[in-house]
């Protein structure tokens, strides 16, 4: 239960769409009450930026990352097996002919 919890909120958390509504919620935010000296700029634009916006966007590139590195993995892994196929045929091949003769 716990991990099917964990992948749900994981999935949730690093989706385009949490990017957009942080996005408008820090919008919002700033707005109503904007930063006042360069001090609380610097931590609204910290902790909105880098905290609320760049962590989905940053976990949704991972993610389209692994996709490509799994499509790499099994386009290497059937590569790999049909070499081992067809050696394996051309071996049983020559040993049939051999046994044969």
């Amino acid at each position: 239960m716990n991990a099917l919890i964990a992948n749900k909120l994981a999935m949730m958390m690093s989706s385009m769409w949490l990017f957009w509504v942080l996005s408008i919620f820090i919008l919002i935010a700033g707005l109503i009450e904007p930063p006042k000296d360069p001090y609380t700029f610097v931590m609204f634009v910290i902790s909105a930026g880098f905290q609320a916006i760049a962590l989905p966007v940053l976990a949704f590139v991972s993610n389209i990352q692994s996709d490509k590195q799994m499509k790499l993995i099994q386009d290497n892994h059937n590569m790999l097996m049909k070499m081992v196929n067809e050696s394996h045929d051309k071996l049983m091949a020559e040993i049939q002919k051999q046994q044969s003769d």
